[in-house]
């Protein structure tokens, strides 16, 4: 069966296609607030600390709840998982609206309902990676796998371009109320999906199943490999896709909320642009090969961007990066879920994802306090260049990454 067939396979099951509709929509939103809230906090403060303070928040809280999330999923419904969340942040996002229109937000409430936003979403995450395996055959679980980070891609997309384009025109607020109506809509699209049961897993303590995902994990080299890559991208590169997009607009373009829905877009396209070439032919090549250039492009976009103030060279490096951002999420998601065995994959994404988490607060705070102290172009450029070295690092190695390659045992 051809690549593209199998892609289209995974959305001929009703229940994952209302799953894939339902999370596009919500994602879009979400990743609206996600740039208004930043834009909003660098206009009320003109700091990149503050800035990068916000985005640490919603990053940390995340990180904190996410092994709780994993294990939960192991443990209970993941559709209740999620739906917690999604209604959670609906009521964040109608906090923001509301405050906003009474003038009454300040960084001080900003950081408050981003601390809401991220443990909220930290039960977001885990469940949605995990879903795909009772939503669908074994045989299609590497097309649906491709086709949630097509969602995400087109909420990346999408979400963004819209912000840009709302707080040019418009400011905030409506951009606030796009987030309250996608988490609404998308909530409701999924309603009525169905899961398959999940294989009953014994219900030891808590952190005794958090200490034998993690051990499960280091036993595995190729799985470790997944985890320090994902956690370097985000430190070093995916920061500025999201927490500190804000602050490259204003400080290397001097556009402000012009530039942000510039880049953003700019980011948004690629991510789309890779997203459906995986998607339809991610099959013919494999996944090692398709990290190495990922990374290696990542790092090119990145230090492109820091280059040099002028906007063209800024777009070509976000389109490149964003290009990367999504060939790397895919692959490294798409190593992980043919490799783990159920009993432990709702434990082994939360894993996956603290170290996402992980990675961009700890790149937010670092690259907003360096972005004070120096530049924001010095940041790009210091950024770009450890993300350069590392890919440089790792493929003169005789291995690379050979272990993403690996099947199930």
């Amino acid at each position: 069966m051809s690549p593209q067939r199998s892609a289209l396979r995974a959305l001929s099951h009703r229940s994952f296609l209302l799953f894939f509709i339902g999370v596009s929509i919500a994602t879009t939103g979400q990743f609206m607030q996600l740039l208004a809230v930043p834009f909003y906090m660098n206009e009320l403060t003109d700091s990149n600390t503050w800035v990068g303070i916000s985005g640490f928040t919603v990053l940390v809280a995340s990180l904190i709840v996410t092994p709780v999330a994993g294990i939960w999923s192991d443990r209970m419904s993941r559709k209740a998982l999620l739906f917690g969340s999604f209604f959670t942040q609906l009521a964040a996002a109608a906090a923001f609206l509301a405050l906003f229109a009474a003038d009454a937000l300040n960084p001080w409430l900003i950081i408050a309902i981003q601390l809401v936003v991220g443990v909220a979403s930290g039960f977001q995450w885990a469940p949605t990676q995990a879903m795909s395996a009772l939503l669908v055959p074994p045989e299609d679980l590497l097309a649906a796998v491709r086709c949630v980070s097509l969602s995400f891609t087109v909420g990346r997309a999408l979400g963004p371009f819209l912000a840009g384009v709302t707080l040019y025109f418009l400011g905030p607020g409506p951009a606030f109320a796009v987030t309250v109506v996608g988490f609404a809509l998308g909530l409701f699209i999924m309603a009525p999906m169905t899961l398959r049961p999940a294989e009953p897993v014994h219900q030891e303590p808590f952190w005794l199943q958090f200490r034998q995902g993690c051990e499960y994990i280091w036993r595995r080299p190729e799985m470790r490999l997944v985890i320090f890559i994902s956690f370097l991208v985000a430190a070093l590169g995916a920061v500025f896709a999201f927490a500190l997009v804000a602050s490259v607009a204003d400080d290397v373009f001097s556009l402000g909320d012009g530039g942000l829905g510039w880049l953003t877009a700019s980011f948004g396209f690629g991510s789309l642009v890779m997203g459906l070439y995986v998607t339809s032919r991610g099959d013919r090549h494999s996944r090692s090969r398709v990290e190495v250039l990922a990374v290696g492009v990542y790092a090119l976009g990145v230090l492109l961007v820091g280059a040099s103030p002028w906007l063209v060279l800024g777009l070509v490096g976000y389109f490149i990066f964003g290009a990367a951002h999504m060939g790397h999420g895919v692959t490294v998601n798409s190593s992980l879920q043919v490799q783990v065995d159920e009993e432990y994959r709702g434990r082994v994404m939360s894993v996956w994802l603290m170290s996402v988490l992980g990675g961009m607060p700890s790149g937010a705070l670092l690259g907003g306090l360096l972005g004070d102290l120096v530049s924001m172009q010095f940041v790009l450029l210091l950024f770009g260049g450890l993300l350069a070295l590392f890919w440089m690092v790792t493929v003169v190695r005789t291995d690379g990454f050979a272990g993403l390659d690996l099947g199930p045992e």
